[in-house]
């Protein structure tokens, strides 16, 4: 026999034989990421979180810019992949080298695409996310589009910054008071436990003196002058704690 002909022969049987190991792993990861997408439809900093609005994504551009590019990846490879299987289950077709050496070839570079999307949504799922900065309320150390990383279930304490949910929207605030902390908020400053912790507060507060009851936080933006927080707003409950503020990736100075 021709020995280009048995080469052929021995890399279509080789192309055989790694097909059903490649659609088995790609499917499988694929299912696992189905999985893994509708339990973290309950994290509401998910990325890829089906059950909010346009309108209260705290990371909207990096959210939708990401979710997307990924949708559409995971699509194509999807596609490419059902053709493969066609192609491997169709006896005309599998035993043509060059479809088969073809679709194998696309099949094999998609193969990363389950995998790395399970990587990111686990991380994206328990760990972390990244935001955006909307508004001037955290001037100047968090500016307007800002992107910051955000970590879950992170122990938290006074100074801390945090995402906190409220009526649909996300709002980035500094905690000030935590649970059985004796807190005083007046004109003449912000005092924990009666020590002064700062000497100034605009003038148009709305005045807290109270035990912060247990379950219960206080929150103020940095830029204390123009900030929609607890001085308005009250006392945010522990379940409205969405995830802490670690690091900021812009690090730029605010116009």
């Amino acid at each position: 026999m021709d020995p280009e002909a048995n080469k052929i022969i021995e890399e279509q049987q080789k192309l055989m034989n790694k097909s059903p190991f490649l659609l088995i792993g790609f499917f499988l990861f694929f299912l696992a990421d189905l999985v893994f997408f509708l339990v973290f439809q309950s994290n509401r900093l998910f990325m890829f979180n089906l059950n909010r609005s346009q309108e209260n994504i705290p990371n909207l551009l990096i959210t939708e810019v990401f979710s997307t590019v990924f949708y559409t990846i995971i699509l194509i490879a999807l596609i490419v992949y059902l053709i493969y299987l066609f192609i491997y289950m169709n006896k005309k077709y599998r035993t043509n080298h060059q479809v088969l050496k073809r679709i194998h070839g696309i099949a094999d570079f998609f193969s990363v695409v389950p995998i790395f999307l399970f990587i990111v949504i686990i991380v994206n799922g328990f760990f972390l996310t990244l935001g955006q900065v909307d508004g001037e309320s955290m001037q100047p150390n968090f500016c307007e589009h800002d992107t910051v990383v955000i970590i879950y279930n992170s122990k938290i304490e006074n100074n801390d910054v945090l995402i906190i949910e409220y009526e649909e929207s996300y709002l980035i605030k500094r905690l000030v008071g935590m649970p059985g902390d004796k807190l005083v908020v007046n004109d003449t400053g912000i005092y924990i436990n009666d020590v002064l912790v700062e000497s100034y507060i605009p003038h148009f507060l709305i005045e807290y003196n109270l035990i912060i009851p247990e379950g219960q936080y206080y929150f103020l933006g940095d830029n204390r002058s123009n900030s929609y927080d607890s001085r308005s707003i009250g006392l945010f409950s522990s379940d409205k704690i969405l995830g802490k503020v670690v690091h900021n990736l812009s690090n730029k100075d605010c116009d």
